[in-house]
């Protein structure tokens, strides 16, 4: 009798664990169409200095994680972050290679790989360097009928830049 209960007990909580929504639509196509349409504006969009048109991609809550740098909140942040990047002359050259979206219902993870180059001559900040590379992993959400960037991190593949060595120690 007490092992039925305890079956019973058991089969309960598995039932009530279990998600209520294990059917929701498989949505990857649609997404990844929308994505890789937004990824091939992008490009051009750098490349004439565009930041509000590329801010457009982004949610108004989105959030941005560039390299090295601290998280940047809100699609005005998103804006002034690619007006920056945009207004070193000349501009670089970007492409976007987007390698897998996977999307259940109005949720999308898109993971690629991203590479710019300055052109030569370009006055470029300190430690900037002339051509990078590396991936990224977007979160996308649809609204109103729009897919849209909420979370946007990225990285290098270049080694973070060694210190100098230390001065030899002085004789008194």
């Amino acid at each position: 009798m007490r092992a039925h209960c305890y079956l019973a007990v058991l089969l309960t909580a598995a039932f009530a664990c279990r998600p209520a929504n294990t059917s929701a639509a498989d949505t990857s196509a649609d997404a990844k169409q929308a994505i890789d349409a937004a990824n091939a504006q992008w490009p051009r969009f750098t490349s004439t200095g565009h930041a509000d048109s590329i801010a457009e991609f982004f949610a108004a809550d989105a959030v941005i994680m560039p390299p090295n740098m601290a998280t940047m909140k809100g699609k005005d942040a998103v804006r002034a972050f690619f007006a920056e990047i945009n207004g070193i002359s000349p501009r670089p050259t970007l492409t976007l290679r987007s390698d897998k979206v996977v999307a259940t219902g109005t949720l999308a993870v898109e993971v690629g790989r991203w590479h710019w180059a300055y052109p030569a001559g370009a006055k470029l900040p300190p430690g900037t360097p002339a051509v990078d590379s590396g991936k990224y992993v977007a979160r996308w959400e649809q609204q109103n009928g729009t897919w849209l960037m909420v979370d946007d991190i990225w990285n290098s593949d270049m080694p973070l830049p060694t210190a100098p060595p230390p001065p030899p120690a002085q004789r008194r």
